[in-house]
């Protein structure tokens, strides 16, 4: 049996949750769904573990943890996520890798972590919401609050002529508004530009507030170096006040065996790396080099370069981003994550160097290249025509400018697509990430019993040794940072003796503590390299009993998987 999606259109709520009980029930042997926890609006958290049970329990195997959708406009990444989970399973028995990773680890995915913020964003004009917490209208209760006033189903820009104004309109395009040059005097006329919207509260008739919506930023309401709401923007009450944050996080604590993670994100293009709060010079080496080897995997199947969050992403080092999920993941839980900024339309239209991923401000020529890029390729409609309206307390005022959803924020859907090439933006965007998913997750430590031996020494007693290994690329403590805040287990072998069997030496479980993986031999050896670490321990016992007696063996790494082997003495 199986089960095929048509991806070229975005997902409503109830539409992708039959999609996901469509899959669970078209592959039973790899795919179980289950609800983590309700939303705000008693929506369904849903979260998909995939594996071969017939290899194995899903908590007994390195796991790669998968989530999208944590900000209400960013459509593309339950996307990606769904389209994961069905290519992992339509693929298994057919395609080498997928195959091997369902038979020897497990999949973690949750398609949309704010499910209620996604509908709001899918239904209504305000695309800019948090989590549902405050339905649209009431996350901003005083000064400029956005809301669609002329009716078109659009919340875009409004411009105000006045002479203090920043903006004029371009000679080039008069749908382009540009930035007024310093000392300029002479070449007006001149505007303001704000968010369409209106004026709540008390109001004088001259200034006004832009009060930021009380909706919060799941992505900031995370434990690790969490700021408070006053110096942080959506940090929220409290760490984990958020139920969709707080059941994010209770799964990942519950599931000592995610051995790494992806965040999906849009837009800019980009793979987003760790630190999000310091620079590369803080990080340990060996964990620099491991992120930036994986990354390298994304940068070839997507184009998009990998970049350090706090040195490239944040447009004030004074005031970096906290309280992230990712911040959290690797600081404190040590596990490799990257966080992928999924579509880049200044790519698209053909800028060669887009804008520092909207950290710099775009020339005038990269803005002509967009509004081509919205007449061939969406048809037009990606941008709002600038239309006379009389604002019921502003006057006069011009309502239009960028759509945003699916110009900037996501690639556009096929209904959206004007030409044959804007209709494939979508899906290679969503399969090319995939791919590097599935890249990152065979990365894993993988902990094997390679070989096993019995040596009688008379009578009835013997030895039995065992060769425990990695056979994965990383090693089985992840990283240099967990292995300091001792968050990945340490590697152990237990043996179980049968009933009239007696263990003489060797303690039944005995620590190997942890064992290397490939990243070490990237480079062959030399007297100036690090110290090489092992990939392989050897442990043993000396046992009394009679010959055909069986006794069980078990070797376990919290991050790495388990593997039991069955010893026949004699």
């Amino acid at each position: 049996m199986s089960y095929d999606i048509d991806f070229s259109e975005y997902f409503l709520f109830d539409a992708l949750t039959d999609h996901l009980h469509g899959l669970a029930a078209a592959y039973p042997a790899l795919a179980r769904l289950e609800s983590l926890s309700k939303s705000w609006r008693e929506r369904d958290i849903w979260c998909m573990t995939l594996t071969n049970s017939a290899t194995g329990p899903h908590d007994e195997k390195p796991a790669f943890y998968i989530d999208a959708h944590i900000h209400a406009e960013e459509v593309t990444t339950s996307h990606t996520a769904l389209y994961t989970i069905w290519y992992l399973l339509s693929q298994y028995g057919s395609d080498a890798e997928v195959t091997w990773l369902l038979d020897n680890t497990t999949f973690y995915i949750i398609p949309r972590l704010n499910p209620d913020g996604a509908e709001i964003s899918l239904t209504t004009a305000h695309h800019w919401c948090g989590n549902g917490r405050y339905l649209p209208g009431e996350e901003q209760t005083r000064g400029l609050c956005q809301q669609d006033i002329n009716g078109d189903g659009l919340i875009v820009q409004m411009r105000i002529e006045d002479s203090a104004g920043e903006w004029k309109v371009s000679k080039d395009d008069p749908r382009l508004m540009i930035l007024r040059k310093p000392g300029e005097y002479h070449d007006g006329p001149y505007y303001r530009l704000y968010r369409e919207g209106v004026i709540k509260g008390e109001w004088d008739g001259v200034t006004f507030d832009i009060e930021r919506p009380r909706d919060g930023n799941l992505n900031r309401n995370f434990p690790a170096g969490r700021w408070s709401e006053q110096r942080q923007y959506g940090a929220g009450d409290l760490p984990l006040s958020e139920p969709e944050a707080l059941a994010c996080a209770r799964f990942i604590l519950s599931h000592p065996n995610i051995m790494g993670m992806q965040c999906y994100h849009t837009h800019g293009g980009v793979h987003l790396r760790p630190s999000l709060i310091a620079p590369d010079s803080t990080l340990p080496r060996s964990d620099l080099g491991l992120i930036k080897r994986i990354g390298a995997m994304g940068t070839e199947l997507t184009g998009y370069p990998v970049i350090s969050v706090y040195e490239e992403f944040t447009t004030d080092p004074d005031n970096p981003r906290t309280g992230s999920l990712m911040q959290w993941s690797y600081d404190e839980l040590g596990i490799i994550t990257f966080s992928t900024e999924l579509w880049n339309p200044e790519l698209a239209a053909g800028i060669a160097e887009p804008a520092k991923y909207q950290i710099r401000a775009r020339s005038t020529e990269d803005e002509i290249k967009l509004l081509q890029y919205n007449d061939e390729h969406l048809g037009g409609k990606g941008f709002v025509n600038w239309q006379p309206f009389d604002h019921p307390q502003l006057g006069k005022v011009e309502i239009g400018g960028w759509t945003h959803m699916y110009t900037f924020r996501n690639p556009p859907p096929a209904s959206m697509a004007a030409t044959e090439q804007a209709r494939r933006f979508l899906p290679e965007t969503i399969h090319n990430n995939c791919l590097f998913t599935l890249k990152h997750a065979a990365c894993t430590p993988l902990l094997r019993i390679d070989s096993t031996q019995v040596e009688a020494l008379g009578g009835d007693l013997y030895r039995v040794t065992a060769v425990v290994a990695n056979h994965g690329f990383l090693p089985t403590n992840m990283t240099a940072r967990a292995l300091k805040f001792g968050t990945a287990g340490q590697v152990e072998a237990v043996l179980e003796v049968s009933s009239g069997t007696e263990l003489i030496s060797g303690a039944a479980e005995q620590v190997i503590g942890h064992l290397a993986g490939r990243d070490e031999r990237v480079t062959t050896w030399s007297p100036w390299m690090p110290d090489w670490h092992d990939t392989k321990a050897k442990v043993e016992w000396v046992v009394r009993g009679a010959a055909g007696s069986e006794l069980t063996l078990t070797a376990r790494a919290q991050r790495a998987g388990t593997q039991r082997t069955v010893i026949r003495l004699g």
